[in-house]
């Protein structure tokens, strides 16, 4: 064990202390991982296997993966991936793949017949996307203005300027900047792919449009390089390989409830849905979710975690597969404002909105739903919001209904929470030094962050930052 027994004996005294009750599972571990995402089930196999480290892994959900949501159709038994659709080829991710046991193939495309319609009346509109040329030609402008900004966050922001020399680029609205380089070409599909996480996208700014949608993706989009899904076609079964691997050492369907952080270590009381409490001991605590308030709640955060966590605001994204006979097959049924007719490439839908309606494929009769608003749009609303766009398109006859109460009969197969996604902070706090700030929480009370708010939320970008912040993690008490 990394630490001594007098140690976890001192711990064990303090749970006891501080519960004042009988403590019916106790464990002692090197590392506690709160979160089972890409960061956290990530880290878990790499502390577990390469550092060394005794682990356990506290996950809220029943399953791992976070964003990856797979939906296994009991009608067809076919998988379709309604979270992460595929996987970018960047940094350690096939390796990673390969050395879960897990094949990988070309990403699948259903093609579709793009349909454009403003959700907010139910009305059709009139909209010509720009042409595949001017497309590509958009996205090279794009990637040549921002290629020198890449160090700056991928695949963390490690090497971010300090005040004062942030490059006035990324402190921009994106609509200036795509007016400074005439990337309106380049606009919808940055939208339409990841971009519409950042709520709206025109108004953010272009250093997290570029986390949402940056250099890896646009080079892919350029044929240079491409996504790739297990050959199962079944997202998720990367994280189920990685379940399997670590075994008991994950609690799943458990959150922590209250905690002790010290400099002798961690102590954290953990509660199972079904009611089952586990105390962890813990030498270090790794945060793999997002630092929100509702989050941060049992971790009895000091005033300057606190005050940094503070200044972020972030978008809430949920994504859902639903089902009605009324929806078109074979078609994407595009949430479009009239005012993007017949060609305003920048006129794009705000918060709180449904991206489109996405038909599935695979001779089923299933769509994809993908819901963004800001930090208070929960799953009651995000689903009312579904009911009521596609009620109002049946009645303005853009849906032709196939049954005397289309709206009342929407069903939801599936549905997955993906929570605060695309934490930012606005330009004077970036001018203040927030990032400097934000990374000088690492290894502050033996706690070390990982996961979208101190990096990007793609899979493989997560992996590559854990690759560089689990060694930092060890330079100093010499384990």
């Amino acid at each position: 064990m990394a630490f001594t027994l007098r140690l976890a004996g001192g711990l064990l005294a303090a749970a006891t202390a501080v519960s004042g009750t009988w403590l019916p599972d106790v464990v002692t571990r090197d590392v506690a991982i709160i979160g089972g995402g890409a960061s956290g089930a990530y880290a878990a196999i790499r502390l577990k296997e390469d550092f060394k480290k005794s682990i356990v892994l506290v996950e809220k959900a029943d399953h791992l993966g976070g964003h990856v949501s797979t939906y296994d159709d009991p009608k067809t038994g076919t998988p379709f991936d309604f979270g992460v659709q595929s996987f970018n080829d960047y940094g350690p991710a096939k390796a990673f793949f390969e050395r879960m046991g897990v094949a990988v193939g070309a990403a699948p495309r259903v093609a579709l017949t793009s349909k454009y319609a403003d959700f907010s009346s139910g009305a059709a509109v009139e909209f010509t996307p720009p042409s595949n040329e001017d497309r590509v030609a958009a996205l090279g402008r794009f990637l040549n203005a921002t290629a020198a900004y890449e160090q700056y966050f991928l695949p963390g922001y490690w090497n971010f300027p300090a005040p004062g020399k942030i490059p006035e680029d990324l402190l921009l609205p994106f609509g200036k900047f795509v007016e400074k380089y005439q990337l309106h070409a380049a606009v919808n599909q940055v939208f339409q792919i990841t971009g519409m996480g950042t709520g709206d996208m025109m108004n953010a700014l272009t250093l997290y449009v570029l986390g949402a949608f940056g250099q890896p993706m646009i080079r892919a989009f350029l044929g240079q390089g491409a996504p790739f899904p297990p050959t199962t076609h079944r997202n998720i079964a990367l994280y189920e390989a990685i379940q399997s691997r670590l075994g008991s050492d994950v609690l799943l369907n458990t959150v922590v409830q209250s905690s002790l952080r010290t400099s002798l270590g961690h102590t954290l009381w953990t509660k199972s849905a079904s009611g089952k409490i586990t105390i962890i001991l813990a030498r270090r605590l790794l945060m793999a979710i997002e630092p929100t308030p509702a989050n941060m709640e049992p971790f009895g955060l000091d005033l300057v975690e606190q005050s940094t966590f503070s200044k972020f605001r972030y978008s809430s994204i949920h994504a859902g597969v639903v089902s009605h006979p009324s929806l078109p097959r074979n078609v994407s049924l595009v949430n479009t404002p009239r005012t993007a007719s017949p060609a305003n490439y920048v006129a794009l839908p705000k918060p709180d909105f449904n991206v489109r309606f996405d038909y599935l494929g695979g001779n089923s009769d299933l769509f994809r739903v993908l819901m963004v608003g800001d930090e208070n749009f929960t799953k009651d609303k995000a689903q009312a919001r579904v009911r009521e766009d596609f009620a109002r398109l049946v009645a303005q006859g853009t849906v032709q209904p196939k049954t005397a109460d289309p709206a009342a009969e929407l069903e939801f197969r599936a549905w997955a929470d993906h929570g605060a996604m695309h934490m930012n902070v606005p330009a004077k706090e970036l001018k203040s030094g927030f990032v400097q700030k934000l990374y000088a929480l690492q290894g502050r009370r033996d706690t070390w962050w990982t996961g979208g708010a101190f990096s990007v939320q793609f899979q493989a970008i997560l992996w590559a930052f854990d690759d560089i912040l689990l060694p930092k993690m060890f330079e100093k008490g010499g384990w």
